[in-house]
Protein backbone atom coordinates (compact mmCIF):
# COMPACT_ATOMS: atom_id res chain seq x y z
CA UNK A 1 0.00 0.00 0.00
CA UNK A 2 1.40 3.43 -0.99
CA UNK A 3 2.01 5.96 1.81
CA UNK A 4 -1.05 8.10 0.72
CA UNK A 5 -3.47 4.87 0.99
CA UNK A 6 -2.09 3.73 4.17
CA UNK A 7 -2.09 7.65 5.73
CA UNK A 8 -6.10 7.33 4.84
CA UNK A 9 -6.65 3.96 6.11
CA UNK A 10 -5.18 4.57 9.32
CA UNK A 11 -7.01 8.05 9.79
CA UNK A 12 -10.09 6.72 8.88
CA UNK A 13 -9.51 4.03 11.56
CA UNK A 14 -8.51 6.63 14.08
CA UNK A 15 -11.92 8.42 13.70
CA UNK A 16 -13.85 5.61 14.07
CA UNK A 17 -12.20 3.97 17.41
CA UNK A 18 -15.90 4.99 18.79
CA UNK A 19 -18.29 2.78 16.24
CA UNK A 20 -18.55 -0.92 15.89
CA UNK A 21 -18.73 -3.16 13.15
CA UNK A 22 -22.20 -3.62 14.59
CA UNK A 23 -23.03 -0.72 12.99
CA UNK A 24 -23.96 -0.83 9.52
CA UNK A 25 -21.74 1.77 7.46
CA UNK A 26 -23.97 3.98 5.04
CA UNK A 27 -21.75 2.77 1.93
CA UNK A 28 -19.33 0.33 0.38
CA UNK A 29 -16.73 2.59 0.27
CA UNK A 30 -16.65 2.77 4.21
CA UNK A 31 -16.25 -0.67 4.52
CA UNK A 32 -13.68 -1.16 2.15
CA UNK A 33 -11.64 1.75 3.78
CA UNK A 34 -12.00 -0.06 7.55
CA UNK A 35 -11.80 -3.88 6.51
CA UNK A 36 -9.85 -4.29 3.49
CA UNK A 37 -6.59 -1.27 3.99
CA UNK A 38 -4.41 -3.48 6.49
CA UNK A 39 -1.37 -2.62 7.78
CA UNK A 40 0.73 -5.91 6.84
CA UNK A 41 4.56 -5.31 8.33
CA UNK A 42 7.11 -3.16 6.81
CA UNK A 43 8.46 -6.66 5.58
CA UNK A 44 7.47 -10.37 5.93
CA UNK A 45 10.06 -13.55 5.56
CA UNK A 46 8.51 -16.52 5.30
CA UNK A 47 7.84 -20.25 3.83
CA UNK A 48 5.18 -20.40 0.74
CA UNK A 49 3.68 -23.71 -0.07
CA UNK A 50 1.88 -23.94 -3.13
CA UNK A 51 -0.42 -26.83 -4.37
CA UNK A 52 -2.39 -26.30 -7.37
CA UNK A 53 -4.65 -28.88 -8.86
CA UNK A 54 -5.74 -29.52 -12.51
CA UNK A 55 -8.77 -30.55 -14.13
CA UNK A 56 -8.62 -33.91 -13.58
CA UNK A 57 -7.63 -33.54 -10.07
CA UNK A 58 -3.89 -34.53 -10.54
CA UNK A 59 -2.36 -31.77 -7.75
CA UNK A 60 1.51 -30.45 -7.74
CA UNK A 61 2.93 -28.85 -4.96
CA UNK A 62 5.65 -26.38 -4.90
CA UNK A 63 7.96 -24.73 -1.83
CA UNK A 64 9.85 -21.22 -1.85
CA UNK A 65 11.19 -19.27 0.51
CA UNK A 66 9.61 -16.05 0.37
CA UNK A 67 10.48 -12.32 0.60
CA UNK A 68 8.31 -9.22 0.95
CA UNK A 69 8.80 -5.44 1.30
CA UNK A 70 6.30 -2.91 1.39
CA UNK A 71 7.77 0.35 0.02
CA UNK A 72 4.71 2.33 0.66
CA UNK A 73 5.15 4.13 -2.71
CA UNK A 74 9.10 5.01 -2.19
CA UNK A 75 10.30 6.21 -5.32
CA UNK A 76 7.24 5.27 -7.46
CA UNK A 77 7.58 1.81 -5.64
CA UNK A 78 4.70 -0.21 -4.21
CA UNK A 79 6.28 -3.47 -3.21
CA UNK A 80 8.78 -5.96 -4.01
CA UNK A 81 8.94 -9.93 -3.67
CA UNK A 82 11.21 -12.49 -4.74
CA UNK A 83 10.67 -16.54 -4.15
CA UNK A 84 13.67 -18.95 -3.76
CA UNK A 85 12.49 -22.27 -5.26
CA UNK A 86 12.98 -25.82 -2.64
CA UNK A 87 10.84 -27.95 -4.04
CA UNK A 88 10.18 -29.65 -6.44
CA UNK A 89 14.24 -30.57 -6.24
CA UNK A 90 14.22 -30.14 -9.98
CA UNK A 91 13.26 -26.57 -10.22
CA UNK A 92 15.43 -25.73 -6.88
CA UNK A 93 17.23 -22.35 -8.02
CA UNK A 94 14.37 -21.27 -10.57
CA UNK A 95 14.07 -18.31 -8.88
CA UNK A 96 11.25 -15.40 -9.38
CA UNK A 97 11.12 -11.34 -8.61
CA UNK A 98 8.23 -9.38 -8.78
CA UNK A 99 8.12 -5.26 -8.71
CA UNK A 100 5.11 -3.22 -8.21
CA UNK A 101 4.44 0.24 -8.88
CA UNK A 102 2.43 2.86 -7.61
CA UNK A 103 1.40 4.71 -10.97
CA UNK A 104 -1.38 2.20 -12.27
CA UNK A 105 -0.55 2.54 -15.83
CA UNK A 106 2.86 0.82 -15.19
CA UNK A 107 2.39 -2.94 -15.13
CA UNK A 108 4.50 -4.79 -12.81
CA UNK A 109 8.00 -5.87 -13.63
CA UNK A 110 9.23 -9.35 -13.57
CA UNK A 111 11.83 -11.72 -13.50
CA UNK A 112 13.15 -15.53 -13.11
CA UNK A 113 16.53 -16.80 -13.18
CA UNK A 114 16.75 -20.14 -15.18
CA UNK A 115 20.14 -22.03 -13.29
CA UNK A 116 20.50 -24.15 -16.16
CA UNK A 117 20.96 -21.28 -18.59
CA UNK A 118 22.69 -19.25 -15.57
CA UNK A 119 21.04 -16.36 -17.00
CA UNK A 120 18.17 -14.02 -15.65
CA UNK A 121 14.78 -13.70 -17.89
CA UNK A 122 12.41 -10.64 -17.97
CA UNK A 123 8.85 -11.96 -17.71
CA UNK A 124 5.50 -11.15 -18.75
CA UNK A 125 1.69 -11.86 -17.60
CA UNK A 126 1.34 -13.82 -20.90
CA UNK A 127 5.19 -15.03 -21.37
CA UNK A 128 5.19 -19.40 -21.72
CA UNK A 129 7.93 -18.79 -18.86
CA UNK A 130 6.19 -17.17 -15.93
CA UNK A 131 4.88 -19.03 -13.57
CA UNK A 132 1.43 -20.40 -13.03
CA UNK A 133 -0.24 -20.26 -9.79
CA UNK A 134 -3.23 -19.37 -10.47
CA UNK A 135 -3.61 -15.43 -9.44
CA UNK A 136 -3.37 -12.61 -11.87
CA UNK A 137 -1.61 -9.56 -11.62
CA UNK A 138 -4.70 -7.81 -10.79
CA UNK A 139 -5.59 -10.26 -8.30
CA UNK A 140 -2.49 -9.95 -6.73
CA UNK A 141 -1.91 -6.18 -6.29
CA UNK A 142 -3.62 -3.85 -3.63
CA UNK A 143 -6.10 -1.92 -5.36
CA UNK A 144 -6.72 2.21 -5.03
CA UNK A 145 -10.11 2.88 -3.76
CA UNK A 146 -10.98 5.11 -6.31
CA UNK A 147 -10.21 2.25 -9.11
CA UNK A 148 -13.52 0.98 -8.38
CA UNK A 149 -17.26 1.70 -7.90
CA UNK A 150 -17.95 0.01 -4.41
CA UNK A 151 -21.80 -0.54 -3.70
CA UNK A 152 -23.09 -2.41 -0.26
CA UNK A 153 -25.49 -4.89 -1.00
CA UNK A 154 -26.18 -6.37 2.10
CA UNK A 155 -25.62 -8.02 5.46
CA UNK A 156 -25.48 -12.08 4.77
CA UNK A 157 -24.91 -15.16 7.11
CA UNK A 158 -22.61 -17.80 6.18
CA UNK A 159 -21.76 -21.10 8.39
CA UNK A 160 -22.76 -18.82 11.81
CA UNK A 161 -21.03 -16.29 10.61
CA UNK A 162 -22.19 -12.79 9.78
CA UNK A 163 -20.37 -11.08 6.43
CA UNK A 164 -20.75 -7.49 4.69
CA UNK A 165 -21.41 -7.92 0.67
CA UNK A 166 -19.33 -5.13 -1.38
CA UNK A 167 -19.70 -5.07 -5.02
CA UNK A 168 -16.86 -3.49 -7.11
CA UNK A 169 -16.90 -2.39 -10.10
CA UNK A 170 -13.81 -1.28 -12.05
CA UNK A 171 -14.29 2.09 -13.70
CA UNK A 172 -12.01 0.96 -16.86
CA UNK A 173 -10.24 -1.44 -18.46
CA UNK A 174 -11.67 -3.92 -16.15
CA UNK A 175 -10.02 -7.87 -16.17
CA UNK A 176 -13.39 -8.77 -14.50
CA UNK A 177 -16.58 -6.60 -14.53
CA UNK A 178 -17.15 -7.36 -10.95
CA UNK A 179 -15.96 -8.57 -7.87
CA UNK A 180 -17.49 -9.08 -4.72
CA UNK A 181 -15.94 -9.08 -1.26
CA UNK A 182 -16.80 -11.04 1.77
CA UNK A 183 -15.76 -8.38 4.82
CA UNK A 184 -16.62 -10.76 8.33
CA UNK A 185 -18.88 -8.50 10.68
CA UNK A 186 -16.86 -8.31 14.04
CA UNK A 187 -17.37 -6.45 17.23
CA UNK A 188 -15.01 -3.78 15.87
CA UNK A 189 -13.07 -2.77 12.84
CA UNK A 190 -9.75 -3.59 13.30
CA UNK A 191 -11.13 -7.93 13.22
CA UNK A 192 -12.71 -7.23 9.78
CA UNK A 193 -11.08 -8.57 6.85
CA UNK A 194 -11.45 -9.37 3.56
CA UNK A 195 -12.89 -13.69 4.02
CA UNK A 196 -13.89 -14.61 0.25
CA UNK A 197 -13.85 -12.81 -2.96
CA UNK A 198 -16.36 -13.71 -6.11
CA UNK A 199 -14.78 -12.70 -9.31
CA UNK A 200 -17.20 -12.36 -12.57
CA UNK A 201 -16.28 -11.96 -16.27
CA UNK A 202 -16.83 -9.81 -18.64
CA UNK A 203 -20.14 -11.53 -19.22
CA UNK A 204 -21.26 -11.13 -15.74
CA UNK A 205 -20.74 -15.30 -14.88
CA UNK A 206 -18.75 -16.10 -11.69
CA UNK A 207 -15.65 -17.06 -12.92
CA UNK A 208 -13.07 -18.44 -10.05
CA UNK A 209 -14.10 -18.08 -5.83
CA UNK A 210 -11.32 -16.66 -3.14
CA UNK A 211 -10.81 -17.23 0.26
CA UNK A 212 -8.82 -15.98 2.93
CA UNK A 213 -7.83 -17.11 6.53
CA UNK A 214 -5.51 -14.29 8.16
CA UNK A 215 -3.28 -13.93 11.26
CA UNK A 216 -2.20 -11.16 13.29
CA UNK A 217 1.53 -11.28 14.63
CA UNK A 218 2.80 -8.56 16.18
CA UNK A 219 -0.14 -6.20 15.05
CA UNK A 220 0.47 -7.03 11.69
CA UNK A 221 -2.01 -9.03 9.45
CA UNK A 222 -0.97 -11.36 6.97
CA UNK A 223 -2.63 -13.95 5.24
CA UNK A 224 -2.24 -17.91 6.34
CA UNK A 225 -4.26 -19.51 4.16
CA UNK A 226 -5.78 -18.39 0.38
CA UNK A 227 -7.64 -20.68 -1.53
CA UNK A 228 -8.59 -19.78 -5.35
CA UNK A 229 -11.64 -22.15 -6.67
CA UNK A 230 -12.43 -21.97 -10.33
CA UNK A 231 -16.41 -21.76 -10.46
CA UNK A 232 -16.55 -24.20 -13.78
CA UNK A 233 -13.67 -26.89 -13.18
CA UNK A 234 -12.37 -28.43 -10.43
CA UNK A 235 -8.97 -26.51 -10.93
CA UNK A 236 -7.94 -24.73 -7.82
CA UNK A 237 -5.21 -23.20 -6.10
CA UNK A 238 -4.10 -23.15 -2.35
CA UNK A 239 -1.61 -21.00 -0.54
CA UNK A 240 -0.26 -21.96 2.75
CA UNK A 241 1.79 -19.17 4.59
CA UNK A 242 4.42 -20.74 6.97
CA UNK A 243 6.61 -19.63 9.33
CA UNK A 244 6.02 -16.01 8.65
CA UNK A 245 8.56 -13.08 10.40
CA UNK A 246 7.11 -9.52 10.31
CA UNK A 247 9.43 -6.76 10.49
CA UNK A 248 13.00 -8.58 10.05
CA UNK A 249 14.77 -5.80 8.48
CA UNK A 250 15.25 -6.66 5.02
CA UNK A 251 17.31 -4.50 2.72
CA UNK A 252 16.88 -3.26 -0.93
CA UNK A 253 19.96 -5.53 -2.15
CA UNK A 254 17.61 -8.69 -0.90
CA UNK A 255 15.60 -7.65 -4.48
CA UNK A 256 18.24 -7.36 -6.98
CA UNK A 257 18.89 -9.39 -10.02
CA UNK A 258 22.18 -10.46 -8.02
CA UNK A 259 19.85 -12.04 -5.18
CA UNK A 260 17.74 -13.83 -7.68
CA UNK A 261 20.77 -15.99 -8.75
CA UNK A 262 21.56 -17.24 -5.33
CA UNK A 263 20.08 -19.21 -2.69
CA UNK A 264 19.16 -17.17 0.34
CA UNK A 265 21.01 -17.53 3.24
CA UNK A 266 19.02 -14.86 5.64
CA UNK A 267 21.61 -11.89 7.45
Amino acid sequence: MSARRLLVSLSLLSLSLGAHAGETPLTGDEIVKRCYYKYAGDDQRSRLVIALTDENGKQNKSEYTRLWKNYAGKDGVEDKVILFTEFPPDNKGVNFMRWAYTDLSKTADQWVYLPEMRMVRRVSQRDPANMDWGFTDEDLRIRALEEDEHVFKEITKLEGGEYYLVESTPKQDPTYSKRVSWFNKSADWENCLQKRVDYYDKKGELMKTQFLKWENINGAWVWRTVVMRNAHSAVSAVYDMREVEVNVGLRDEDFSQRTLKQAYRGH
